[in-house]
């Protein structure tokens, strides 16, 4: 454990002029936790960072070493840190009339770009929705941050996260996708944003529907089990197919080979 660790200190916040760490503290913040917390904490940047938390990669590390399970204490300080967000956010995590949305976002100690994971609009429900409706005033929006909240989960957190082999090149972001495109060529659209508020309900269901008939379970209509299922998936990522060869190539390179 790092010495700038204090003991049993799973989870780091920063937001409001304030974070628990800071720029120098990489190997346990990784990359993109440790600038947020540089740019949201240190008195002469102070950046307006939204507010939010990072889960060390202790916790990583923990969770490979303990057959994908967590620290004891990591569940109440995401709790604690959750609250502090809505706190500031003035909105509150699961609330059917002002939800806070949140994004989990890889960070690893050493740059990784686009090879491990991200989920957007974790929060949103059947019911949390009509919240992020009458706050923004636009339900297309509403239901266009939903879809793409399904499937972004169903890819990274209840397929690729669960371990499931896609066959013939088939996985449920491309069933999806193909779902998306043949509303499109049969109403002759060129861009996702002419669909309609009726079109995108009817393909929130759809990608329901198809989520359970090819992976065998329901997309989770529950914000803390988005939430965890988030954050498991973003550290099975870690030893995901692409991340593993992106680090093969980068050994090599600086070993002076590439194969």
């Amino acid at each position: 454990m790092s010495k700038s660790t204090k003991a049993g200190k799973y989870v780091y916040f920063f937001g409001g002029g304030k974070a628990d760490g800071n720029e120098s503290m990489k190997n346990l913040l990784g990359g993109k936790g440790a600038n947020l917390a540089e740019m949201a904490g240190h008195a002469k940047l102070r950046l307006p960072v939204p507010p939010g938390f990072t889960v060390t990669t202790e916790v990583c590390t923990y969770f490979y070493t303990h057959k994908k399970t967590y620290p004891k204490s990591l569940k109440a300080q995401v709790e604690e840190s959750l609250g502090k967000m809505e706190k500031l956010a003035r909105k509150k995590f699961g609330d059917e009339k002002d939800p806070l949305l949140v994004s989990i976002r890889s960070g690893a100690r050493r740059s990784m770009p686009g090879m491990m994971e991200t989920v957007l609009n974790v929060g949103l429900t059947d019911k949390t929705i009509s919240g992020l409706i009458t706050q923004s005033g636009d339900e297309r929006f509403a239901y266009d941050a939903y879809r793409r909240l399904i499937m972004m989960y169903a890819d990274v957190v209840m397929e690729k996260g669960a371990g499931i082999e896609v066959k013939h090149n088939k996985g449920i972001r491309k069933l999806m996708d193909e779902k998306l495109e043949h509303i499109k060529q049969k109403q002759k659209y060129t861009s996702d944003t002419e669909l309609t508020v009726e079109e995108l309900k009817e393909l929130v269901k759809d990608y329901k529907q198809t989520i359970k008939k090819v992976l065998g379970a329901e997309f989770p209509d529950d914000p803390w089990k988005q939430l965890w299922g988030g954050i498991g998936a973003v550290f099975s990522s870690w030893n995901g197919k692409r991340a593993i060869e992106y680090r093969r190539i980068e050994k090599s390179r600086m070993n002076g080979v590439l194969r």
